[in-house]
């Protein structure tokens, strides 16, 4: 996928999850980036670990919002009131208001993951204009950052397992969690040397790619900038309603514009 067109495209997801409140929006957004996901990662990589992660911080969220939000008429159950902050009422608006917000960070994480699972950072780097070439490098090697810190933890982990290392309780990782962080920070050190002997800022980037505008990639840009735009519209006219299950749960409304702004960014999922 043309870089700038994925670009677009995470723009429009980041603006309609964040946009609005109403969790029929943010559904639709969801679905939108893990099709994007499923449909365009690159050969290897493998979206199992990305989506545990994200679902894990989703579930983290809806619990923590269920249990010290107390506000709402249908209570489920009651917590004493000597446990400090969770204490008092678990109502079933609270656990609904934990899930819209968790899909809205769905959303955005899944689209920002798209920019490491799509395409190469260095890509993402040469799609960016000259004027944010060190930025673009700089938001480039960071992402390579996560992945290098997970391929240090594996294999720290099955180096100390080799030697005896058995896990014994939460004390017990630091023999695989210090080596691993200092190897991620060797790496990006030797990345940054790389970078300086290759005479990184001392003029002007050339592009590793030259990349053309196909059919399909027309039409992810088409589309995601149509949805920017339906939905811009839809703000400015006030037709994106906000949701809030307080005091009582009720249905979020739907509108057909911003509704067919979300429909849009799940075109780029659904083409050959």
């Amino acid at each position: 996928m043309n870089p700038r067109a994925l670009l677009l495209w995470v723009g429009a997801v980041l603006l309609l999850s964040l946009g609005s409140e109403d969790p029929v929006y943010r559904l639709l957004t969801l679905v939108a980036a893990l099709l994007l996901l499923v449909r365009w990662r690159r050969p290897g990589v493998r979206l199992t670990p990305i989506v545990w992660w994200i679902g894990a911080a989703c579930t983290l969220g809806i619990l923590f919002n269920f249990v010290l939000s107390h506000t709402g008429q249908d209570v489920i159950a009651t917590l004493p009131d000597w446990l400090p902050a969770i204490g008092g009422q678990l109502t079933v608006e609270g656990a609904a208001y934990g899930v819209d917000v968790a899909l809205g960070l769905g959303a955005c994480l899944l689209a920002a993951a798209a920019l490491a699972a799509v395409i190469d950072s260095q890509e993402l780097v040469d799609a960016l204009p000259r004027q944010l070439q060190r930025t673009g490098a700089a938001l480039g090697a960071s992402l390579t950052l996560i992945p290098r810190l997970r391929q240090s933890f594996m294999a720290v982990r099955e180096a100390q397992s080799m030697r005896g290392w058995r896990p014994r309780g939460p004390r017990s990782w630091r023999a695989v969690a210090v080596p691993s962080v200092l190897s991620a920070i060797e790496g990006s050190v030797l990345l940054a040397e790389a970078m300086e002997a290759r005479g990184f800022g001392s003029g002007r980037r050339t592009p590793a790619w030259n990349w053309g505008w196909r059919k399909r990639d027309v039409l992810v840009a088409a589309t995601s900038g149509m949805s920017l735009g339906l939905f811009s519209l839809a703000l400015i006219l006030g037709r994106v309603g906000g949701w809030q299950p307080y005091p009582q749960l009720q249905l979020p409304g739907i509108d057909w514009v911003p509704a067919a702004a979300c429909l849009l960014l799940l075109v780029p999922g659904l083409i050959a």
